[in-house]
């Protein structure tokens, strides 16, 4: 029986609701495909929820979900996953945050969570907290840039715990929150109490840095805070390639995407001029999907597309459409230039209707094109309305053994 190879491509954010702005129709409904639609003849369609039905899904939760680990034995918080991706070396205890660059004024109220969101001077601000805050109560703290406006930190040392609350008020016009112990434990209170004295020298160093300095001249919000969330202590993940028999290559730029596909023990890639923002290089994705499904050492490669999500959340119905064209795009590039069989899934890690602006707890759509012996389902477009014509009802858990099955890798359940 001839085993097949398995590109597995996921949209962040691709699900949605009808759009005014585009006659009430989705994007994806708006969105030309001519790829996709091609390879509907020979795919089965329908829809999928990455935890389960009305679940409002996390990237990372849905993720893992859908590489096959259940996110509720499994995931223990954002932090540790966005410092991976970042490039950071956890050692075990360790605590990570993901941070958010910001705007606040001299009472510490936030005026822009993301300090005008691309920050070109974000290397040099990591570079001089890194230099001005090594430690605080005795715990080093290292500070490592992310995209945009993203930053992570990592505290490191013992007695340190991940039960406590943000400092992220999540909302313009609040004040910056004082972190407090989620559990009466002397570890926890340590640490909220740590996280309380480094975000006032944060706020220190970076309000008489002279990147800031030169951003105000500029015109632009002086990236004068660090927001923290999501406190995760670092532990080990089962790798994929024990789980599965998959040998599985990642191309991604979202350092959240990144940090779970190298904790599963996937190789990963950035290509140049990919961003995890709708400014993307998509050839450059495409190319580096080609090359990991030219190479004899992955039976599975996956490509992630941030630029729907990112469009989603800033309420662009026409960004959306223009990148799920984009995603069609590289399809077909990937279908021009590497001739054998393939398995290929797409779908979206969770819905992020445009005009929500947030993510939601709707399936998402889901198609699986097999090269042979299967029967269709024979719809005409893919898209949320289409999907809900077709045999596929699953969760994302199921997606792996989906993918396992259609590509003649599976082991039998049982005698």
């Amino acid at each position: 029986m001839r085993r097949h190879k398995v590109l597995l491509i996921i949209a962040d954010g691709l699900g949605d609701r009808q759009v005014k702005a585009l006659g009430n129709r989705t994007p994806l409904e708006a969105a030309d495909k001519p790829n996709i639609r091609s390879l509907l003849r020979s795919s089965l369609v329908g829809l999928m929820n990455p935890i389960s039905p009305g679940v409002v899904p996390g990237s990372d939760t849905s993720h893992l979900a859908i590489f096959g680990l259940d996110p509720r034995k499994y995931y223990s918080g954002r932090g540790s996953f966005e410092a991976l991706g970042s490039g950071v070396e956890l050692a075990e205890g360790d605590v990570s945050f993901r941070g958010n660059f910001a705007t606040v004024d001299s009472d510490l109220r936030v005026v822009d969570r993301r300090a005008g969101r691309n920050i070109e001077e974000a290397e040099d601000l990591v570079r001089e907290l890194n230099s001005k805050i090594g430690e605080i109560n005795g715990v080093k703290v290292r500070f490592y840039k992310g995209t945009e406006h993203r930053v992570s930190v990592v505290i490191s040392g013992e007695g340190l715990s991940d039960k406590v609350s943000d400092t992220d008020p999540h909302e313009v016009g609040l004040k910056v929150k004082e972190s407090k112990p989620l559990e009466e434990s002397q570890e926890a209170a340590r640490t909220a109490d740590l996280l309380n004295k480094l975000t006032r020298r944060i706020y220190e160093v970076l309000s008489s840095s002279e990147a800031n300095k030169l951003r105000v001249q500029r015109n632009k919000p002086p990236a004068n805070i660090v927001l923290l969330r999501g406190a995760a202590k670092y532990k080990e993940l089962p790798k994929l390639r024990d789980y599965t028999g998959l040998n599985a290559a990642a191309v991604s730029a979202t350092p959240l995407i990144k940090g779970i596909c190298k904790a599963i023990g996937m190789e990963v890639i950035t290509p140049k001029g990919a961003t995890g923002g709708i400014d993307t290089n998509y050839d450059a994705k495409a190319n580096a999907v080609i090359d990991f499904l030219k190479s004899d050492k992955y039976d599975l490669v996956f490509l992630h597309i941030k630029a729907t999500d990112a469009a989603s959340h800033d309420g662009k119905a026409e960004e959306k459409v223009r990148a799920i064209e984009k995603i069609d795009y590289v399809i077909g590039r990937i279908l021009d230039n590497y001739s054998s069989e393939l398995v290929i899934a797409f779908t979206g890690d969770h819905a992020t209707p445009v005009e929500l602006k947030e993510h939601a707890g709707d399936p998402v759509p889901f198609f699986l094109y097999v090269p042979e012996n299967i029967i269709p389902d024979g719809v005409s477009d893919f898209n949320e309305r289409e999907a809900r014509k077709g045999t596929i009802r699953i969760s994302g858990l199921d997606v792996m053994n989906i993918l396992l099955n259609y590509s003649n890798r599976a082991t039998k359940y049982g005698a």
